[in-house]
């Protein structure tokens, strides 16, 4: 699956957190997903540089890009899950980092510990065949 076809895939499939999505269709829409919110963040910087905007605007903006690519993003990442036999509900790992970050203080430790169990989840192959998901999806 190329950049675009997966691009298009996982924005048509935006809230279906149904079935499998293939390594490929995930990561090419990652790339989609990097390129989309750091060239909306360049924009907004070069806007700030011209504007003198505050960080409460910049920090606003920056939400505003986030909002749009958030579902796509939580349903690519359910069916890539789905696609190694497992619950979609494991990208909730990243909550008790959060939460330990803002009450305990921890710093990046516990992100940089969930971002290695996610790159290592998704980066899995998928099961060969039919599981309790699904078809195994085409490349």
């Amino acid at each position: 699956m190329g950049f675009i076809e997966a691009t298009k895939t996982c924005l048509t499939k935006y809230a279906d957190f149904n079935g499998r999505a293939s390594r490929s269709e995930f990561w090419f829409f990652t790339l989609f997903y990097c390129i989309y919110y750091f060239s909306g963040a360049f924009l907004l910087g070069f806007a700030v540089g011209y504007n003198n905007l505050s960080e409460e605007t910049i920090g606003i903006g920056l939400f505003v890009l986030f909002i749009p690519i958030l579902l796509p993003s939580i349903a690519a990442c359910a069916r890539r899950l789905h696609d190694i036999n497992q619950s979609g509900w494991i990208q909730c790992i990243f909550i008790p980092g959060f939460l330990a970050d803002t009450f305990l203080g921890t710093g990046y430790v516990l992100y940089l510990i969930t971002l290695a169990l996610w790159i290592f989840w998704f980066a899995q192959a998928g099961k060969k065949g039919k599981n309790k998901f699904g078809a195994q999806p085409r490349k």
